[in-house]
């Protein structure tokens, strides 16, 4: 018995008390305000494509925009859920954003097999620099909120974080740049997001650790 309460008293000396979190949706808000309006002055700074008016009249086009909005909006609602370690009982939050995501990707599928794959010329200087622009400040900030959790799923607290800043800047993207296809959508404006998802995902249990 004395064995154990000394035990017990070494494990309890390192301890330091920590500010109780803020609910999570209330703690996620102003990324979501924060999101919206830095992605939006980068559409301004980037340019908003000539036709926007005309393809608000496109159902395809608010389709996609929708769907990936929904897709970052919930995305970072299950985030904030996971920075607790049961995540408040709540755990069917993180199929929310991946069944939507299926959607979107089936229905790319359906484009590409009724509209035809065509693999756009690879170049640097547009949408994989706008796109490393519009992620930015948005992952910077989600990725910090996060670690200030307790997560005990790193891995899916990545994968929420990097579709949350993809699915948005997938959005601000459509916005400003006028290739519809199918295959420039994939290249240029899912990859980019992609890529930082897989990075962020092999270091996830070094970002998000108690």
């Amino acid at each position: 018995m004395n064995t154990t309460e000394t035990l017990i008293d070494d494990l309890a000396d390192g301890l330091q008390p920590r500010k109780r979190l803020a609910h999570p949706f209330v703690r996620v808000l102003p990324w979501m305000f924060l999101a919206l309006a830095y992605v939006a002055g980068m559409v301004n700074y980037l340019g908003i494509r000539p036709d926007l008016v005309a393809k608000f009249q496109d159902g395809a086009f608010l389709f996609e925009i929708g769907a990936m909005a929904a897709v970052s909006f919930s995305a970072v609602l299950a985030s904030s859920w996971l920075c607790v370690p049961d995540m408040r009982g709540v755990k069917w939050l993180v199929a929310v954003p991946l069944t939507m995501l299926g959607a979107f990707l089936f229905w790319c599928g359906v484009r590409a097999y009724t509209d035809g794959f065509a693999m756009p010329v690879m170049h640097w200087d547009h949408c994989f620099n706008d796109a490393a622009l519009m992620g930015f400040v948005p992952a910077a900030v989600v990725i910090f909120m996060s670690t200030k959790g307790a997560t005990t799923r790193p891995f899916l607290m990545g994968v929420m974080n990097a579709l949350s800043v993809g699915a948005l800047g997938y959005v601000g993207l459509r916005f400003t740049c006028m290739m519809d296809t199918v295959g420039h959508a994939g290249v240029y404006h899912l990859l980019p997001f992609m890529a930082f998802g897989m990075l962020l995902g092999a270091g996830a249990r070094f970002v998000f650790r108690w």
